[in-house]
């Protein structure tokens, strides 16, 4: 009897911490701000231009994942720079510096106790920018299944 019920708790916590993210609902959507003036656009200080995405995770059920792979893309859209400023998963300045036409890849860590996490975009002059993310490989859209874009005038 006491193998029967270890046997089930066992089964039961694997399932647990083995859900399975079903859907990333971004609870930011597509905005358009002014830049950040100066170097504070590369710094996370909650300058006027910071864009916070955040992001939750959810299995199935619309419970929410944690500990999920967290994968942030930048793209930049315009002639002059954006800036990846921090993640969830990190706070270290100025994590990358995105020129015309290109795009980086940023590791955000893994999803919160509540399935959430975020990423923290900025620019230092009028800038257009699209930002992907992936949450353990499902691509997450705003509510109106668009990615998301940040445009600063």
């Amino acid at each position: 009897m006491k193998r029967f019920i270890l046997l089930v708790a066992l089964v039961a916590l694997g399932s647990i911490s083995m859900a399975q993210v079903a859907k990333v609902e971004v609870q930011g959507v597509e905005t358009t701000k002014a830049h950040t003036r100066g170097i504070s656009a590369i710094v996370h200080d909650g300058s006027v231009g910071e864009a916070i995405v955040v992001i939750k995770a959810v299995d199935e059920a619309g419970n929410p994942v944690a500990g999920a792979a967290v994968v942030w893309t930048l793209k930049n859209n315009k002639v002059n720079p954006v800036y990846a400023v921090a993640t969830s998963g990190s706070m270290a300045l100025m994590l990358e510096r995105v020129f015309e036409g290109e795009s980086v890849e940023i590791d955000g860590g893994v999803t919160d106790e509540n399935g959430e996490a975020y990423f923290v975009v900025d620019a230092g002059m009028t800038a257009d920018a699209k930002v992907y993310v992936t949450v353990d490989g499902v691509a997450g859209k705003t509510y109106r299944g668009k990615d998301m874009r940040v445009v600063w005038f």
